[in-house]
């Protein structure tokens, strides 16, 4: 929409006509707007994707998840063997879960030594 368009859009309303042609001119402004937009329609560039450095594979559970043995059965021996001398075995055996990241396994073994 051009400056000419809109001043003769806005004279019209201002004009105090009947709302009937307020309407029709406004449709008429959209059409022409509409129209006058260039129908080409720009190709897309074809773009090669960049290839990613390729990285080495997570370390397997196992790694990860072994040392956490050793601390477990450091903090479950200064926490729990304290109180509950007598059930220290079955309390430490729990740790054996956490060297296959099985946290779940030890949680319930851990409940179950702490109880019986």
């Amino acid at each position: 929409m051009n400056t000419v368009s809109f001043d003769s859009l806005t004279r019209n309303a201002a004009g105090g006509g009947t709302p009937r042609r307020s309407l029709l001119t406004l449709g008429a402004a959209g059409v022409a707007a509409a129209l006058a937009a260039p129908l080409t329609v720009d190709a897309k560039k074809k773009r090669r994707k960049k290839k990613k450095p390729q990285q080495s594979p997570p370390p397997a559970a196992a790694d990860r998840c072994a040392p956490q043995v050793a601390e477990c059965t450091t903090s479950v021996t200064n926490i729990f063997c304290k109180s509950q001398p007598e059930k220290c075995p079955a309390l430490t055996a729990c740790c054996s879960n956490l060297g296959t990241c099985e946290a779940s396994q030890f949680f319930s073994c851990l409940l179950l030594a702490s109880i019986g």
